[in-house]
């Protein structure tokens, strides 16, 4: 018996049947709770910081390194999570500073990723010396390479001091 041939018995079963039709009610679809939402948010950024973050941030050390500064990228626990981070340091930071630091995790809500610049930027001090930065940023996937770029500029002398 071919598949077509079941269903066009069944129908013609079904239809010529005179008894009382009893449905099975439908099975309720798998309610969707906030940890499967955040484990497959989680997953789609393991995902994206495979494929695309990590790539970006090893081309970005690498070419900040090939211009005389220390850098480095490397993916992170951050507060149990995973993240992507990325450290510029040209030329010197002040004893104890410090260096300036890109982290990039994935949030819970809309925009989906997090980015972060934090510690001690040169020309962004009162008088355009040495200035601490936290900045967090929540962004689309599309913004990242321009959040890059931006924090390539302020940590590589790029930022403007403050008036």
């Amino acid at each position: 018996m071919t598949p077509d041939f079941c269903s066009a018995l069944e129908g013609i079963l079904r239809r010529t049947d005179r008894r009382p039709v009893r449905k099975e009610p439908n099975p309720a679809p798998p309610a969707v709770t906030s940890s499967t939402v955040t484990e497959q948010r989680r997953q789609w950024f393991s995902k994206l910081v495979t494929k695309t973050i990590m790539p970006l941030l090893d081309d970005v050390a690498e070419t900040a390194r090939a211009h005389g500064a220390e850098a480095t990228s490397r993916l992170a626990d951050v507060n149990g999570q995973l993240a992507a981070e990325l450290v510029i340091v040209r030329g010197f930071l002040p004893k104890d500073a410090r260096p300036p630091r890109l982290t990039v995790y994935a949030t819970d809500g809309e925009p989906p990723l997090m980015i972060e610049y934090t510690g001690t930027f040169p020309h962004v001090g009162a008088t355009g010396g040495f200035g601490a930065e936290i900045d967090f940023d929540p962004i689309y996937p599309i913004q990242l390479e321009e959040k890059v770029l931006d924090f390539v500029e302020l940590a590589c002398g790029g930022g403007s001091p403050l008036s």
